[in-house]
């Protein structure tokens, strides 16, 4: 069914530096894709709905659910190896979706670890599908946690969702304890702008084909541009690491796909060692710590 693209409503405003002025870069359905004039963020012209709940709709189907199950088990084993191996806590895993990251982390019976999630259809399948009892539906900002009791929050594919995502980063600001660690895997803007491009000369725009997403992608990020939103929430200590990328593309299986991203992984990771940091043409896996001082 073609998408209606006469009665698009519109945010025009820049989340970062408040401005209005600003140039459209990219048209996906009806759909501007907006620079700021002013600070050079990246974001849709759709008001959507502010919480986001709609992701799943009213019944997630009962299926393997590749992509969001074993396409990202690699990842999350390099999460696990890097912050949870040999330590104890609880995380919180904040838009935790059908609940596949909180599965894989079974095996760490020395870690507590929660879900919240605004769709009520995925929170209905990670409790009865997946058997989670620790999984919560509503806002984060709603979580009944004590202030400071939060050792690791991660947040995956969650932050190009919020409209508004100050409220939500403040929360998780004061549910980490000192020293604790807020993790945000999110599209890096530099890549998804260039790949859109490439998809529209070789494909045309054609309904099915992830663009940047116009309706669900509300915010395009880079280094510059997440680093400055933790900094405003009162995080410190940003920093950019590598995890293995998501094995497959737009949901395929297919093993030469897999073979094409991965080596692109490893070449943009060793470009980020050689430069310093300073070029990163990865997804962002961003690390953001609760500063004593702060």
């Amino acid at each position: 069914m073609m998408e209606d693209t006469c009665a698009v409503a519109e945010f025009r405003t820049c989340l970062l530096c408040g401005s209005s002025r600003h140039r459209s870069v990219f048209q996906e359905f009806g759909i501007d894709i907006l620079r700021c004039r002013d600070c050079g963020h990246i974001f849709s012209s759709y008001a959507a709905n502010p919480h986001h709940d709609e992701f799943w709709g009213e019944e997630v189907v009962q299926d393997e659910h590749f992509y969001w199950n074993r396409a990202r088990a690699r990842m999350h084993e390099d999460f696990f190896r890097r912050f949870l191996v040999g330590r104890a806590g609880r995380l919180l895993d904040v838009g935790c979706g059908l609940g596949y990251f909180l599965k894989a982390m079974a095996g760490f019976d020395t870690w507590e670890a929660y879900g919240y999630e605004v769709s009520p259809a995925a929170v209905r399948y990670a409790r009865e599908t997946l058997g989670h009892t620790n999984v919560r539906c509503g806002r984060p900002e709603e979580a009944e946690f004590p202030p400071g009791s939060i050792d690791i929050i991660t947040m995956w594919d969650v932050m190009e969702h919020f409209l508004q995502p100050d409220p939500l980063l403040r929360r998780c600001h004061a549910l980490l304890r000192v020293g604790g660690i807020c993790f945000i895997y999110t599209p890096n803007v530099h890549l998804q702008f260039v790949r859109a491009r490439v998809l529209r000369l070789l494909l045309g725009m054609r309904h099915g084909v992830a663009y940047l997403q116009a309706r669900d992608h509300l915010h395009h990020y880079s280094t510059s541009s997440i680093r400055r939103l933790l900094e405003r929430n009162g995080f410190s200590h940003v920093e950019y690491i590598h995890l293995h990328p998501v094995q497959s593309i737009s949901g395929s299986k297919s093993g030469l796909l897999r073979w094409i991203k991965n080596a692109w992984f490893e070449a943009a990771r060793a470009v980020s060692v050689v430069s310093g940091g300073f070029l990163n043409f990865d997804n962002l896996f961003v690390v953001a710590r609760k500063d004593s001082r702060v």
